[in-house]
């Protein structure tokens, strides 16, 4: 599987986890999490697209996301989804 590939796969899990932790906190990280699920998106577009640059060791910037709040970031499959998904951009997207 390639880069680009295995990077969609991250993500979509990512995306799955999302989905699974709104049904587990209050309305307003809720919300907080339907907009964190459409940054998600719009960079699964980018991938899908062509347009996601390499990372030349940067992250995508999921890891923040969940961190805003400390009852997303004790979700441990949420945090290691994002996790997951930084570190690997970061260090095995420097180039396409």
């Amino acid at each position: 599987m390639d880069k680009r590939q295995e990077l969609l796969k991250k993500l979509h899990l990512l995306v799955q986890e999302i989905d699974k932790a709104k049904e587990m906190v209050d309305e307003e990280k809720s919300q907080y999490l339907n907009n964190y699920e459409n940054r998600i998106e719009a960079v699964i577009k980018k991938l899908q697209d062509g347009t996601l640059p390499a990372s030349k060791g940067g992250f995508i910037g999921t890891m923040r996301g969940i961190s805003e709040y400390d009852s997303l970031a004790s979700i441990k499959a949420l945090y290691d989804a994002a996790s997951d998904v930084d570190l690997f951009y970061s260090k095995e997207c420097q180039k396409w």
